[in-house]
């Protein structure tokens, strides 16, 4: 069987090349190395790994980390050689990440990690052929704690477009079509900051004559982009930090306010152990009805939630949104009737 041991002693090799740290790590011994080639399929003796450090050591940037004990091997300082691979831990974390992906991203987004993907599960098929430890994949999924939307469709080439157009400030001329118009139409937009939001992509954009706020663009809602290199770009600055700090991103006019509301003892074991804001308080009165006080910001996402909870929350204050909120319950009650 020579012909099929060298294939092996090279695959064997290749993965104890992808197991050894950088140099800024203490290394690792001779015995680690082994027991890591074991859960890979690879039974080997410690002096076979010695061996084969041996002689990779002649042709690769290899170096023996002896002011540790036991002594731990790792790459030099000059380490010129990339070594392509994953690790398990890396894909494992994949292979949970993969549906929470298809879930919250574009398609066109999801098909770019298809390589890494289809490497992930090849990664855990071998260690399950090597009879490692590969449990998490049947025992572990990622669930959505809420509905979750099909992601849109978006064109590929739309997408590629306005990833230039915000890398590079450069304007674009589009055809969009908002919800409350009929048909596609021209707008000449200052791109400045791209949103995934759930499962919905957005382009933060200024608009010609549209003011100095920016707007939010459903991507999968333009029918065509063009890039304006030669256009002017506008002087009003942007900070997507302030923007994402300020709210916008949620809907709403995004203002902050001191929200107190009467909630029930479930709702409160829930905030206890995921508060609505660092500022959250929950008291009890007299007769025992819980109140909580939080500092928030009036948006669209805000609204939900509350409305989410309608039957174990009442909003006291504020009073507009207290009276926004009864507005649209009883219009939601009415359609039950």
């Amino acid at each position: 069987m020579p012909h099929r041991a060298k294939p092996n002693v090279i695959l064997r090799q290749w993965e104890m090349l992808k197991l050894i740290p950088n140099c800024d790590h203490p290394g690792r011994s001779v015995q680690d190395l082994a027991a890591a080639l074991e859960t890979r399929g690879y039974r080997v003796t410690r002096r076979t790994v010695e061996r084969d450090l041996d002689t990779l050591q002649q042709c690769m940037p290899l170096e023996l980390n002896d002011n540790v004990r036991p002594q731990r091997w790792r790459w030099q300082k000059a380490r010129s050689v990339d070594i392509p691979g994953m690790e398990a831990a890396e894909a494992m974390a994949l292979f949970m990440m993969q549906d929470a992906m298809r879930a919250h991203l574009p398609s066109c987004f999801v098909d770019a990690l298809q390589g890494r993907f289809a490497q992930a599960n090849k990664t855990l098929t071998a260690l399950a052929r090597a009879g490692a430890n590969v449990r998490w994949a049947d025992r572990v999924r990622v669930v959505p704690s809420h509905v979750v939307l099909k992601p849109p469709r978006i064109a590929t080439r739309v997408v590629q477009t306005l990833q230039r157009a915000v890398l590079n400030d450069i304007p674009v001329e589009a055809e969009y079509r908002s919800l409350q118009e009929v048909r596609p139409n021209s707008r000449l937009l200052f791109p400045r900051a791209l949103i995934l939001r759930g499962s919905s992509l957005y382009l933060i954009a200024h608009q010609q004559n549209g003011g100095d706020s920016p707007h939010h663009y459903a991507v999968q809602r333009f029918t065509s982009v063009r890039l304006r290199e030669l256009e002017a770009w506008p002087t009003t600055s942007f900070s997507l930090d302030q923007f994402l700090a300020d709210g916008v991103d949620q809907f709403g006019d995004g203002r902050e306010i001191q929200l107190r509301a009467r909630i029930s003892p479930e709702l409160h074991k829930t905030l206890h152990d995921s508060p609505l804001s660092t500022d959250m308080t929950i008291a009890a009165d007299n007769d025992g009805t819980l109140t909580m006080t939080a500092t928030v910001r009036d948006t669209w996402a805000l609204h939900t939630w509350i409305l989410g909870h309608a039957e174990s929350l009442c909003v006291l204050q504020p009073m507009d949104l207290r009276r926004a909120l009864a507005e649209r319950l009883k219009e939601a009650a009415a359609q039950y009737r």
